[in-house]
């Protein structure tokens, strides 16, 4: 008698249970209903995303992020938290989806899922232009070099980067110092300050530098790049993986970047912010 009972409820907590999951219906669901997608992003990573003289997020990651959500029926709303908690996974509903500019490496795929990529990047090094001493990458060897922290930059200079689908060239030298910063435009800033001041060089996508370079850094950037590359990076939005049933949005979002991709609204919006198309052939 106790067992059968015992087995009863066990069953009903059971159906309870899975009930109240399937209630739940998906992530996807859970946005329309709502209205609204929650986008995580970078406040300081120009052309990438950026405030404007009205305080208003503007870029490359903002736009494309609004087209997004125009093509889903729902508002974007944006919200800025520290990149390293955008790349730990766990975001416990505190926002849907990242759209970021971020590569898909094999570590941060145990917390996120990534859709396609969305546009490609080559990584580059700055220094100060009065710099007379750095003009190739072996030049770099026991100098202070600022990075993002938790970016690919800094992964690549710890020399434990993996990137899904491109190749990492690692360099024979090593930095006598590797300084973190919350966002790679922190780094560029400290460069300004002179050469050796603070860093001997920055490490970041050749777009943030050539960016920088453009729109002067605020007031005549004195920033020079080195030539080459030590690895291209392609970039994908990112979604949470302990949230419950998140493949369905996943699937939706790689069926609007092939819209965008084929009408050429990715084209468009790349050629908008950064002059060039850095949209990957399909």
């Amino acid at each position: 008698m106790k067992r059968i009972l015992f087995t009863g409820l066990l069953i009903s907590f059971f159906l309870m249970t899975t009930g109240n999951s399937f209630a739940a219906g998906n992530v996807l669901d859970e946005i329309k209903a709502a209205g609204e997608l929650v986008v995580s992003t970078d406040a300081n990573y120009a052309p990438q995303s950026f405030l404007n003289e009205n305080g208003e997020l503007e870029g490359f990651d903002i736009s494309v992020a609004k087209e997004v959500g125009k093509r889903l029926g729902v508002k974007v709303k944006f919200i800025t938290p520290d990149w390293d908690l955008i790349t730990a996974g766990k975001w416990g509903k505190r926002w849907d989806l990242s759209v970021g500019s971020m590569t898909p490496t094999k570590e941060r795929k145990n917390a996120l899922y990534f859709t396609k990529p969305y546009y490609a990047v080559k990584a580059g090094f700055a220094v100060h232009k009065n710099n007379k001493s750095i003009y190739k990458f072996s030049d770099l060897a026991g100098k202070v070099i600022g990075v993002g922290t938790e970016t690919t930059y800094d992964r690549y200079m710890s020399r434990d980067l993996e990137i899904e689908g491109a190749e990492v060239n690692y360099q024979s030298w090593q930095a006598d110092e590797v300084k973190t910063y919350p966002t790679d435009a922190n780094a560029i800033e400290d460069l300004m300050l002179g050469d050796g001041a603070r860093l001997d060089a920055a490490f970041t996508s050749r777009q943030t530098i050539l960016s920088a370079i453009k729109d002067g850094c605020g007031s005549g950037c004195p920033i020079r790049m080195l030539e080459g590359s030590p690895f291209y990076e392609p970039l994908c939005f990112a979604l949470d993986k302990s949230r419950y049933n998140s493949v369905p949005l996943l699937n939706k979002l790689n069926e609007v970047l092939d819209s965008m991709y084929n009408d050429g609204k990715l084209v468009e919006l790349s050629m908008k912010f950064y002059g060039i198309n850095l949209i990957p052939e399909r």
